[in-house]
Order: structure tokens, then C-alpha cells, then sequence
């Protein structure tokens, strides 16, 4: 891993690789739709999101958790969605590069790699996350 996760919430914490491994693991089958339609099943072997957000002190108010990639991609997941995902350090017990956001049910281009923050977020019932998301991979193929 080149650079920590930052953990953002009420504090923030930058977790660098050791302290990721230190948080507790889980190990869950979650199914990636990739944007090219291809589905991949995998063992992901991990940090839940509950105990990664701790690290931060999430606010009770918590309605998303944002999650921003080395290249800027930015998606928001609702919270309670959220939870049932990893940040996942291995994959088919291979280890990552960097970690990937993992959460069973969403698009696979919400599925952030090499994530670098990690943030709980309470939006306004008016604001559509999906408003806020930047996805620069798939804007480029627009262009």
C-alpha cells in the first residue's frame, strides 16, 4: 500500500497498512458486477465498514458513507447498505495492491479500488447522493 486510508467521521484517523491489518477482519463471498457486464464472484477477506467508520467516530446522524479512490472516483452508499461491505485488503486470499471498497448489491462501479478515504457522511433528505458522485474512468468514456 502507498498511502494510508483516512478514516474521516466526528475525528479523523489515517490508517496505514499495519493498522488496517490490526482492525478486526471478516471474510464474506460478495458477487462485483464489473461496468463491462461481467460478474465476478470472489472471497473478500476484510474490514467492515462498522468497525472501519469506529475509527473515525461517526456521527448517530450518519445517513452515507462516501468513498473517494486514488483517481478521484467519489461514489456515496447509504449507511445502512454500507454495512453489510468490506474495505477488503485481500482478494481470493491474494493480497491487494490497495484496498476496495465491497458492498454485496451495488454497482461495481460503486465498488471503489485503491480506496484512499473513507467518510460517514449525514446528508440532507433532499440531496441525491448520486449527484455528488464522481466516477472520472467512466466521464472520460463519455467525452
Amino acid at each position: 500500500m502507498t498511502a494510508p486510508v483516512l478514516v474521516h467521521g466526528r475525528e479523523t484517523e489515517s490508517l496505514d497498512w499495519e493498522a488496517l491489518e490490526a482492525l478486526p477482519h471478516e471474510t464474506r463471498e460478495v458477487e462485483v458486477s464489473c461496468a463491462s457486464g461481467l460478474r465476478h464472484e470472489s472471497t473478500w477477506e476484510g474490514i467492515p465498514i462498522d468497525a472501519l467508520l469506529d475509527a473515525g467516530d461517526p456521527s448517530p446522524d450518519t445517513t452515507h458513507v462516501a468513498v473517494t479512490s486514488a483517481d478521484d472516483c467519489h461514489v456515496y452508499v447509504a449507511v445502512a447498505d454500507a454495512l453489510s461491505g468490506l474495505l477488503a485488503l485481500r482478494q481470493d486470499g491474494e493480497p491487494l495492491d490497495r484496498p476496495r471498497f465491497v458492498v454485496p448489491g451495488i454497482d461495481g462501479m460503486r465498488s471503489v479500488k485503491e480506496v484512499v478515504e473513507v467518510e460517514a457522511v449525514s446528508l440532507d433528505a433532499s440531496t441525491d447522493p448520486l449527484s455528488l458522485e464522481r466516477h472520472p474512468k467512466m466521464d472520460d468514456a463519455e467525452a
